[in-house]
């Protein structure tokens, strides 16, 4: 009314009184009073701020009340007054002025927010979810209103909507680095706890984790999840790193004592009878053990390497190992102090047979109660792998010198196998880095069964024995000298005698089996089919389908891996990993084989060993063989397009390292093929560093560096830089550049978008340091920046090597460095250029001195990915030769010298 009236007046409308006519332009009474109060309104609204900011909420809410009175709707009092009630948990006040502020000022997006909020904390979530829609029908893209919608439809068991809107915050931002976002994973983890999905749920509250590392509630909910469902161990861990953050946390020690109760009081006990398929004097073996002064290089000799494996009639396995171990160094006590053995917590029994250790005085120590542990690998959890592998370790007691230890461990399929096909696999080294006196292994199978077998490196014949319901395979093998191990070695397994054996006996029957396992899973839905149209609408050709569909599943599906029961083979419905956002290898393959055919685009699963791992052998037909799942995508030409969507920084057309140069089992609906992945050649793998540099009289330095990388260089850098917080970046790259030129300090740094997977990472940085170069009389040192060549001459510090030298893959470095030198200085001389060129590498160095400017140019190439020892030598000279560049430096002279 009071704005009316103001509005009336102002306007120059003539209003009569008393008889007497007002024209506009006078002051009357009415607009001095209008002016009189709004003022006043003013003046309770300043005092309510003020008391705010000084914590009287008590005056504040007495003058909003009186700014209220003169004007009742004020939108923005009536929020204010309500905030004051919030904080004082005044919930149904609060949300009276809210409403009353939103009827005045429908669309303030904090306030209605707000209100949700009071909603939420009231349990009146029906209510909060529709402020919170009301909210995204106005602003659909406000996270704070998506978060909070998804916990309310979470309360509301409204399961699928609250997935769906937390999805749509995590497009929005996906590495949650907003305020609003924080909570995004920690909901998406009670909604895969409501579905029974507790795999995704800990894959959730672990990316909680991993963004927000000091926040306790994931951690809490983490632990709490892993302790329900029987994971101790790993609860523990949990627990123990909320300690590390909260030393003084109830919660976490009450829980710790509670699991060290449960993981080491009374639990029900399985009997595993060990596989005594062959015996063996034990006594005899540990009467006969040698000295270490027979040995003098050895940190212990393992005088018995047993390993027994029984295939029954049902297609169930037992295994039992068996080592007896006596020890000879302090080093021995390390590497031999633990006993362990994998096993699958789910699917197998284990048992510790023996574990005792025989002191020199023939005491017998027996391995106590406490000795022995279930504990998670390490590396799972690290690398966002979820599986029931777990490992027994035994502690073995009363170490000392000359102490033999023995240990006996047997594991064995905990229920029959549900599937007619009964396949085994399996195998053993006979050397390791220590002497072994002998080896043996035992393999007992049903009469009728059949399967291949092979040795590497040595050939041994087993001794086969039947009898009437079973036939007994023995291999043998005597003693061994210890491996001495070679920085960067080729794999072991090109190098010691092994063995082998599988019972497939087709490659057609690992790639029929895997399409049965498959078969559904690449089935689609709405939600994909429609995601695929939106990401090739643009696209012209084939190629650029293939390309935006490859680059969502690479950076938009975040790998998790989940391997419980048939789901180290099995992958998961593509429709899962879609809404899920997460998958291992295999399940991201799936769901982009499904887009691509979506998109008309034929594509099949490739199960391929990556490098380190052994390589496949085509004589022994093993699922067994393989450890990873990738794609393939047939040309015209018969060759193929290899995409691995497991690396969210692999651009399309390359392949990761690991991938390239290796057997891949290509598996078609009417078979499976092997073919060759591609090896890049290293100016695929080019980093190519520039350098312009401005050197002063004093020393100081003003320069410009730019990067370029290809290949394995841009993926390793795009995950590097990726992987920084947008705080930590500037200091990374000041660390990094501090080690080239110390002293400096960043002037202007810029990074490509790493985002873009089409444009190449690319850095540019422009910096000072004010003491670089060095003064001394009349010259002046400078010394050019080192690239760690220096690291290569490590590679061949012996004078000889016995096994082939792994240099990784291969690659190229082009460096350009330009010095403009200061006025009154000139450079005498400068180091001859060198040139090289060997089977496996090149290098290049010159120098150039004109327009007053040194420039120098370097390459370096890596040609070759494995040195045999034949070529050491030449390899040796060099790296160090190469080496030498991370001393380089130029001299200056000035012209006329001091006097």
């Amino acid at each position: 009314l009071l704005y009316g009236l103001l509005a009336f007046v102002i306007t120059g409308c003539a209003i009569s009184r008393g008889g007497t006519k007002l024209e506009a332009g006078s002051k009357p009474a009415l607009l001095d009073k209008l002016v009189e109060l709004n003022n006043l309104w003013r003046k309770h609204v300043d005092a309510g701020n003020f008391a705010i900011e000084n914590n009287d909420f008590t005056k504040a809410i007495e003058e909003y009340k009186s700014a209220l009175a003169i004007k009742p709707n004020s939108s923005e009092v009536h929020i204010k007054l309500a905030q004051i009630y919030a904080k004082q948990e005044e919930y149904e006040l609060a949300q009276a002025e809210f409403r009353e502020g939103l009827k005045l000022d429908s669309k303030n997006i904090p306030a209605r927010n707000y209100l949700g909020y009071l909603h939420e904390i009231l349990g009146q979530y029906q209510q909060g979810a529709e402020q919170f829609e009301t909210v995204l029908s106005l602003d659909p893209k406000n996270l704070y209103a998506l978060s909070h919608l998804g916990l309310m439809y979470i309360q509301l068991k409204q399961i699928d909507k609250a997935e769906s809107v937390l999805r749509t915050a995590l497009e929005i931002d996906p590495e949650c680095q907003r305020a609003d976002s924080k909570n995004t994973h920690n909901y998406l983890g009670l909604v895969y706890e409501n579905k029974g999905d507790i795999a995704a749920a800990i894959a959730e509250y672990r990316e909680s984790i991993r963004l927000f590392p000091d926040d306790m509630w994931p951690r809490k909910r983490l632990a709490s999840l892993l302790e329900d469902h029987g994971r101790y161990y790993e609860a523990q861990l949990e627990y123990l790193q909320m300690l590390e953050i909260d030393p003084e946390n109830l919660l976490a020690k009450s829980r710790l004592n509670v699991l060290s109760q449960i993981m080491f009081g009374s639990e029900v006990v399985i009997h595993v009878e060990p596989v005594d398929i062959v015996e063996d004097n034990i006594e005899s073996v540990i009467g006969d053990a040698p000295d270490a002064s027979e040995y003098p290089d050895a940190d212990a000799i393992i005088l018995l390497n047993k390993f027994s494996h029984e295939v029954l009639e049902s297609g169930r396995s037992r295994y039992t190992v068996h080592q007896v171990v006596k020890i000879f160094t302090e080093r021995g006590i390390q590497s031999y102090g633990e006993a362990i053995m994998p096993f699958k917590s789910r699917s197998q029994n284990i048992e510790v047979n023996i574990a005792r250790t025989i002191l020199p005085d023939g005491a017998v120590v027996e391995a106590p109660d406490e000795s022995f542990h279930d504990v998670t690998p390490p590396g799972l959890l690290e690398y966002n792998l979820f599986s029931d592998m777990m490992w027994k370790v035994v502690a073995m007691p009363s170490l000392q010198l000359g102490a033999i230890i023995e240990y006996q461990i047997t594991v064995e399929d905990a229920a029959e196998p549900v599937s007619d096909k009964i396949w085994f696999w399996g195998g053993m080294a006979f050397q390791t880095t220590e002497p072994i006196l002998q080896s043996k292994y035992a393999l007992r199978v049903p009469k009728d069964f059949t399967f291949k077998w092979k040795t590497y490196n040595a050939e041994i014949e087993p001794i086969i024995l039947h009898n009437e319901t079973n036939t007994t395979y023995l291999w043998v093998y005597g003693e061994t000298e210890a491996i001495q191990l070679e920085l960067n070695m080729a794999s072991l397994a090109d190098i010691v005698p092994r063995l082998s054996y599988s019972s497939v006996q087709s490659w057609d029957d690992v790639a029929s089996w895997y399409n049965e396992l498959a078969v559904e899973c690449y089935n689609t839905d709405e939600m994909i089919e429609s995601t695929v149209a939106e990401l090739i609408a643009n696209a012209k050709t084939d190629e650029e389908k293939i390309e935006a569909i490859y680059y969502f599943v690479a950076s938009q599906i975040r790998y998790v891996g989940v391997e419980y029961g048939k789901g180290a083979y099995q992958p998961n419905y593509a429709q899962d990993v879609f809404r899920n956002r997460f998958g291992d290898c295999k399940d991201k393959a799936t769901l982009m084989i499904a887009m691509l055919e979506l998109a008309g685009v034929e594509a099949y699963p490739v199960m391929i060993s990556p490098a380190p791992f052994d390589r496949i052998d085509l004589e022994l037909p093993s699922p067994g063989q393989f450890s990873h799942v990738i794609a393939a995508l047939p040309t015209s030409e018969g060759d193929y397009i290899w995409l691995d969507p497991t690396s969210e920084t692999c651009s399309y057309g390359d392949l990761p390292v690991s991938d390239q140069g290796r057997k891949a089992f290509v598996i078609t609906k009417e078979g499976g093929k092997f073919a060759d992945t591609p090896t890049y050649p290293s100016s695929a793998n080019k980093l190519t560093l520039s350098s312009e540099i401005s050197l002063n009289p004093d020393g100081s330095i003003y320069g410009k560096e730019q990067t370029q990388t290809s290949g394995q260089h841009n993926l390793e850098y795009r995950l590097l830089y990726k992987s920084l917080k947008p705080n930590e970046t500037r200091d990374f790259f000041a660390s990094m550049l501090n080690h080239q030129f110390p002293a400096a300090k960043i002037e202007n740094l810029n990074i490509s978008d790493l985002n873009d997977m089409d444009t190449p990472v690319e850095t540019s940085i422009e910096f000072s340091s004010s003491q670089y170069g060095m003064l001394l009389e009349d010259k002046l040192f400078f010394p050019l920046p080192n690239d760690n060549l220096s690291d290569y001459a490590i590679l061949v510090g012996p004078p000889e090597r016995k096994y082939d030298l792994d240099l990784g893959y291969q690659r190229q470095l082009a460096k350009t460095v330009s010095i403009s030198i200061p006025e009154g200085y000139t450079v005498p001389s400068l180091p001859p250029d060198v040139e090289l060129n060997e089977d496996f590498g090149s290098f290049k160095r010159s120098y150039r001195f004109e327009n007053n400017t040194v420039k120098y140019e370097m390459d370096f190439t890596i040609r070759q990915s494995i040195v045999p020892p034949k070529k050491y030598r030449e390899l040796k000279r060099f790296f160090e030769t190469v080496a030498r560049e991370d001393r380089a430096q130029i001299v200056l002279e000035r012209k006329i010298p001091r006097l």
